[in-house]
């Protein structure tokens, strides 16, 4: 039989006859056989070397897809974090240059006046750098400890870190706590009612008092928490109002100064916790920001 032209696999299993066989229909039969499980098995080991291939690039390009999107959040990050933190810095600055100047003339109301613009300043950079540590750190689980919440002490803290954007302002800020023995992170009550009323805050009208209301309801497998005000509003309907991207400013509210990092922190925390954020708002209306958190 000749045997000089066939295929590698086809030698190796004829090598596995004896030198005496007869090449009945039974014994060809049974060679084919064995020539068709080979390649089979052959065809099989390929086909499982190219899936692996397949999952092994999917998963680097997925891998370089998340890299990219850190890539781009750190860079806004930083340039972010840089942009706001040098605007209150040099604010403070001229603000303690005058206030060595009039101390020395010994203007003392006019002192006053500074050092409450100081505090206003400090405290707002205060809470800018908390928002960016958040975000620092929002990637690890550092932060995310969890205890039986009380509901004055949220309250409190949330009043504390609002005092200064509610001075000189005539603010209404009514609250609504129905929980009982929640057990949830009070880090993330606190930085998302705080971020919450302070844009309610910010987007109040002129001239007329700014009505507020939060609540923090405990359903039996979610929480909800919700702001909802009186303010300018925004129309969700332009394109243009992105509010949860990082350092924008949607057009209707252009006039209000910011960074517009606030919404983009909440939408960390709602996205880390599998949450979900609805928005219900009109322009000179107001505004309503509904979060429901569930409770695992």
């Amino acid at each position: 039989m000749e045997l000089e032209n066939a295929n590698r696999l086809t030698l190796r299993q004829l090598r596995k006859f004896p030198d005496d066989t007869l090449y009945t229909k039974e014994n060809i039969a049974a060679f084919v056989k064995l020539v068709n499980d080979s390649y089979n098995s052959f065809d099989e080991e390929r086909r499982l070397n190219n899936h692996v291939v397949d999952l092994s690039s999917k998963e680097l390009n997925t891998i370089n897809e998340q890299l990219n999107e850190k890539n781009e959040f750190l860079d806004s990050f930083n340039h972010g974090m840089a942009h706001d933190i040098k605007n209150h810095m040099s604010n403070i600055t001229g603000l303690v240059t005058m206030l060595k100047k009039y101390h020395t003339r010994n203007e003392k109301i006019v002192v006053n006046t500074i050092i409450e613009k100081l505090e206003l300043s400090s405290n707002q950079l205060t809470v800018i750098v908390q928002g960016f540590l958040y975000l620092s750190r929002a990637e690890s689980n550092i932060d995310n400890q969890f205890n039986i919440i009380n509901g004055e002490e949220v309250i409190n803290a949330v009043k504390a870190e609002t005092l200064f954007l509610t001075m000189d302002r005539d603010c209404e800020i009514n609250y609504k706590f129905e929980i009982d023995k929640l057990f949830f992170s009070f880090h993330v009550i606190k930085i998302i009612f705080v971020n919450l009323i302070s844009n309610s805050i910010k987007f109040s009208k002129k001239g007329v008092q700014a009505k507020i209301n939060v609540s923090l309801i405990q359903n039996p497998e979610s929480v909800v928490l919700s702001v909802s005000d009186n303010g300018i509003g925004m129309d969700l309907k332009n394109p243009n109002n992105k509010i949860f991207q990082l350092f924008n400013r949607t057009g209707d509210t252009k006039m209000v100064k910011g960074t517009g990092v606030g919404l983009f922190i909440i939408k960390k925390i709602v996205e880390r916790n599998d949450g979900k954020i609805e928005v219900n708002s009109q322009l000179l209306e107001g505004t309503t920001f509904k979060i429901t958190i569930p409770l695992k």
